[in-house]
């Protein structure tokens, strides 16, 4: 009996509420310990220019976080030629209404359904950032990818590029819901 009442119960509860939140989570040890691992990717990309002017799926690419807070990403290691080091956003990028024009300008609103279920908003959560200095190489990348872990099933990756060349600027916005690799 207590067996069927206990599984009982597993039904009854949302998947989203079995995985933990990070609201107020603040000690980048504990959020990168429990990142670690790797990540699939599925969103959208919007590119805008003086001529230019698309919204297509994100390409799909190895992501991994390890405990110490490495990002490895199939786009940063291509840009930079290695993992990289995620930062603590301070001050925090993203507020609601942040996310919400990104989330927009992606066509990617479902999105916030999936993360909506969490107890605080983008402000309450822990928010790290990996920054692409400008190279000076003909075509330069620039700009911030930031992760903002709402659940442990469930981060926000939200890049915000410049894509530089002698011909044109392109202003590139990504928003990726990362879910756990099976």
């Amino acid at each position: 009996m207590k067996r069927f009442l206990m599984a009982a119960v597993v039904a009854m509860t949302p998947v989203a509420a079995m995985a933990d939140g990070f609201c107020g989570v603040s000690d980048p040890a504990v959020v990168y310990e429990r990142l670690a691992g790797s990540w699939v990717r599925e969103g959208s990309t919007s590119v805008e220019g003086n001529v230019t002017s698309f919204v297509r799926p994100a390409r799909m690419f190895a992501t991994e976080i390890d405990n110490d807070g490495r990002f490895y990403s199939g786009f940063v290691d291509s840009i930079m030629g290695e993992d990289v080091a995620l930062r603590w956003a301070e001050p925090k990028p993203y507020d609601v209404d942040r996310i919400d024009d990104v989330l927009d300008t992606t066509v990617r609103t479902d999105f916030a359904d999936l993360l909506s279920d969490t107890l605080c908003g983008p402000e309450g959560l822990p928010q790290l950032q990996v920054a692409l200095p400008e190279f000076d190489d003909g075509i330069t990348v620039f700009g911030t990818i930031t992760l903002v872990p709402y659940f442990d099933d469930r981060v926000l990756e939200t890049s915000e590029l410049t894509l530089k060349s002698d011909e044109t600027v392109l202003f590139m916005t990504e928003t990726v819901l990362l879910r756990p690799a099976e």
